[in-house]
């Protein structure tokens, strides 16, 4: 489990190294996102009332390639560092607000869950755009067929002609 107790805290500060699958590190993410067991380092320290975790977090996703559709596996190892700060009295949680370059997160009681911070990094590390390699060919606009296995047998049809115009443009 990836909890501290902040009386831990009190005399030094703690180093957290686990190595296992997400569940039964207390982590929620999607099977996708964590084939292989999830290989975590967080390093806590506290200093007066804010408690510091910052650490890595390393596995492997399975992914779908955006232009030709083949699941593949990408491994990631991604960074975090967020402080914690117990919740003023009249404070709400709507009024969380970031304080400069680090996340502050507000808690309450005795225990911090670091496993949330851990599954936020993981979902950060999924790609925006995932190609299976750059070179990726894709898919046939017209049949469908995957180019990275070879050429389909569609014809080259003209273009509109009112394209042509952009074949021009020197950039």
């Amino acid at each position: 489990m990836m909890k501290v107790e902040l009386r831990a805290l009190e005399q030094e500060d703690l180093i957290l190294e686990e190595k296992g699958w997400a569940q039964a590190l207390g982590i929620e993410l999607d099977a996708c996102l964590c084939c292989d067991p999830l290989e975590v380092h967080c390093e806590v320290a506290k200093a007066g009332d804010l408690v510091s975790a910052k650490g890595w977090v390393t596995g492997k996703m399975i992914l779908t390639c955006d232009r030709c559709l083949q699941e593949f596996g990408s491994r990631y190892k991604s960074y975090f560092e967020v402080h914690y700060r117990r919740r003023p009295e009249e404070m709400e949680e709507d009024d969380e607000r970031p304080e400069g370059d680090v996340e502050i997160v507000y808690f309450e009681g005795e225990v911090l869950d670091v496993g949330d911070q851990i599954r936020q990094t993981v979902l950060l590390s999924v790609p925006m755009r995932a190609l299976c390699k750059e070179a990726c060919k894709g898919l046939c606009q017209r049949c469908g067929k995957d180019l990275n296995v070879g050429p389909c047998g569609c014809k080259d049809e003209p273009g509109d002609p009112r394209w042509d115009v952009l074949k021009k443009l020197k950039l």
